[in-house]
């Protein structure tokens, strides 16, 4: 199995039953920032996040009552310095909700006995590189040695652990290779790449100059990382060379953030929902995506168009047998040799 096997079946089972219910648009996937830290509400590593706009647990809560997902993910700046991270953790997890917590793996073993490894909570750490080229890239010494060490406390006090690497048009996979090398040693369940999102608006040539080069890089990562247990659907990783086309679905995968409801998405902010209904019926969703906004021409983000993959939105024949397989030819902490390439 590529993910755990209730994960699966609580993703499938809310799937279908909201294209039963007929719901053109609903959630799959909800972001918290608690810190505000994805918004740009919030700069610096304080633990107190500087006295700016947090999100109480009630928020939270009711965030997720508000908009029902199999999976949560905690995220923006390192949500570990949330100060009722321990409380926030468990009572997600004890709603029997999937929690993907993103980290940059510093204060893992430090916060360790705050949560118990139940069979739904996964470490997502932040890896770019080996050790070079991850400090260099984060410009903190000594930051891939702690997050190792973080990664080590959690696999051994028996935790889920994902990795997740951007990729940008000068990523080394070969570098990536070396690092997933290493992190299969420590038993790592998966891994997700991550496209690289360049906030600075290019000219016509340079949008096209840097799918291409993405595309290249995908191709690279899909040939070279295939045999590792890569969470990333084959449709999506179709997506990101280039081979098909996507619609972004960033609705299905919305962000609460101190200030509101990210609108439309944490990457293009014009503003904030007050609440999720009000993000899918006051947004004008026909603005955006590739080709409607020069702010979406390059974005492929997780978010928006993985969404989609697993939603079905730009269907062809022969995709769910593409995903029924993908998920059974996974291993979790296992590097399948000779495995199909996807």
């Amino acid at each position: 199995m590529r993910y755990p096997f209730g994960l699966v079946l609580d993703t499938v089972k809310h799937v279908a039953a909201k294209k039963l219910q007929g719901e053109r648009r609903f959630p799959l996937m909800l972001w918290l920032d608690p810190l505000g830290k994805s918004s740009g509400t919030c700069r610096g590593n304080n633990d107190a996040c500087n006295g700016a706009p947090m999100l109480s647990v009630d928020d939270c809560i009711a965030a997720m009552k508000e908009c029902r997902t199999p999976i949560v993910s905690l995220y923006g700046g390192e949500p570990l310095r949330y100060p009722e991270i321990a409380t926030l953790t468990r009572t997600i997890l004890e709603t029997g909700r999937h929690l993907f917590l993103c980290t940059d793996g510093t204060l893992i073993r430090q916060r360790l006995h705050m949560i118990p490894p139940y069979t739904n909570f996964f470490w997502d750490v932040k890896l770019d590189g080996t050790q070079n080229v991850h400090d260099a890239l984060a410009n903190r010494p000594g930051l891939f040695a702690e997050a190792i060490d973080g990664i080590k406390a959690a696999k051994n006090a028996g935790f889920f652990v994902v990795v997740s690497s951007s990729v940008c048009p000068k990523t080394d996979v070969g570098d990536l290779v070396e690092l997933y090398d290493h992190l299969h040693a420590l038993h790592v369940d998966g891994y997700f790449l991550l496209p690289h999102y360049p906030h600075q608006k290019l000219c016509r040539d340079g949008n096209a100059q840097f799918h291409k080069q993405m595309h290249a890089k995908f191709r690279e990562a899909s040939e070279r990382l295939g045999d590792f247990n890569l969470l990333i659907s084959p449709i999506y990783l179709e997506y990101l060379r280039g081979e098909r086309e996507l619609d972004c679905s960033v609705w299905a995968g919305p962000v609460r953030a101190p200030m509101g409801w990210s609108s439309p998405c944490s990457f293009v902010n014009s503003g904030y929902a007050n609440t999720y209904k009000d993000l899918l019926d006051k947004t004008l969703w026909e603005n955006y995506g590739r080709g409607l906004n020069p702010c979406c021409e390059n974005c492929q983000c997780y978010d928006g168009y993985e969404t989609s993959a697993l939603l079905g939105m730009n269907p062809k024949a022969g995709d769910l047998w593409k995903l029924l397989t993908w998920q059974l030819s996974g291993g979790l902490g296992e590097r399948r040799n000779g495995a199909r390439r996807i």
